[in-house]
């Protein structure tokens, strides 16, 4: 099979020729037919501090955003057959830990990653467990399939919060903050602000929903444009997905007295906040998210999807085929994108 190989710790990737992966006894082997780009994927390509920090293995084949077809199910797999559509989980939990046994299988003691600790689904096939697969139903394309695992993160995070009527601040809008902005607006949501110095994801933003305001930082004041709609007081939640250090402070600022905010993106550096001010003063109440809750997002996805109240096909705006990985990857660095597919069949 072709797959999109990280042979060394050097800038880059090879699209190289490798066996077939087999299964165990407990695993699944997929036809890729979508993979999608992420920025973990960028981590990979470029093999930064991030990679070392995850102890991410080395030299593995990337991708974890994938959907495809199973024709190959191990001797003890009972929820899968051979034939059936599926989205992949990217966590592989142990199913053994306290996390685990309460629920919490998405922050899993002894987590793996997909793409990230075992071979992943930037390849014609990829193999992985059981329970990391997500039956698709029949009507959704495998392009759309590709992308729920990110869509899943937003919804994870939309939902930690209350949605209909408030008004919400979403800092940061690449392919997660533009999903966040789609589940925003179906709930209900009285205003949205999309922040964000990319103009091109601003334009974007605006296609994703109703009551949109789009704000660029680097052009306007954020805190008066908020103000100025919500009469001074701020927003009921932030979201944050910019995963940069000012963007963070921001977010802080911009919530109301009894707000939230809902941390998702991930910073290279510590974050110096206001705490006094802006969450003992504010008793704000913060919310980490990391992933997707193993399966009640999954279901809220799904749920979203079939109803046709979100349309995460609006994100998309390029595809590559599987030769043109690192062109995929180089598309999504320079950062004029929604989310990028790769068409492996």
């Amino acid at each position: 099979m072709k797959a999109a190989f990280k042979e060394n710790r050097k800038k880059g990737l090879t699209i190289i020729d490798l066996p077939k992966p087999k299964i165990s006894n407990n695993e699944i082997l997929i036809k890729v037919k979508k993979a999608a780009v992420c920025g973990t994927d960028i981590h990979l390509y470029e093999w930064n501090n991030w990679c070392e920090n995850v102890n991410a293995k080395n030299p593995m084949i990337i991708g974890h955003e994938f959907s495809g077809e199973v024709i190959e199910i191990g001797n003890n797999v009972k929820s899968i057959k051979i034939g059936d559509k599926v989205a992949g989980e990217t966590h592989i939990p142990c199913g053994h830990c306290e996390m685990c046994k309460t629920g919490k299988e998405h922050i899993c003691e002894n987590m793996q990653i997909i793409g990230v600790h075992t071979d992943g689904a930037f390849a014609e096939y990829v193999t992985i467990p059981e329970s990391c697969a997500w039956k698709l139903p029949d009507n959704i394309p495998y392009e759309i399939g590709a992308i729920y695992e990110p869509f899943g993160i937003a919804v994870h995070g939309l939902y930690k919060t209350t949605i209909t009527g408030k008004d919400i601040a979403i800092t940061g809008c690449g392919p997660i903050g533009l999903f966040a902005i789609q589940v925003a607006s179906a709930g209900g949501a009285k205003n949205i602000f999309a922040i964000d110095l990319n103009d091109y994801r601003l334009k974007l933003a605006k296609k994703m929903g109703t009551n949109i305001i789009t704000i660029n930082p680097k052009k306007e004041s954020v805190v008066n444009i908020v103000n100025k709609y919500t009469k001074n007081k701020g927003v009921d939640t932030a979201i944050e997905l910019s995963g940069s250090i000012i963007g963070t402070q921001t977010s802080f600022e911009l919530i109301k007295k009894g707000g939230k905010i809902v941390l998702i993106g991930l910073h290279s550096d510590k974050v110096p906040i206001d705490f006094v001010n802006n969450v003992i003063y504010k008793e704000a109440t913060i919310y980490g998210i990391t992933g997707r809750e193993m399966y009640d997002s999954w279901y809220k996805a799904t749920a979203l999807i079939e109803s046709r109240l979100v349309e995460p096909k609006k994100v998309i705006t390029h595809h590559f085929n599987l030769e043109e990985a690192e062109k995929a990857i180089k598309t999504a660095q320079q950062g004029n994108c929604g989310k990028i597919i790769i068409d492996i069949e």
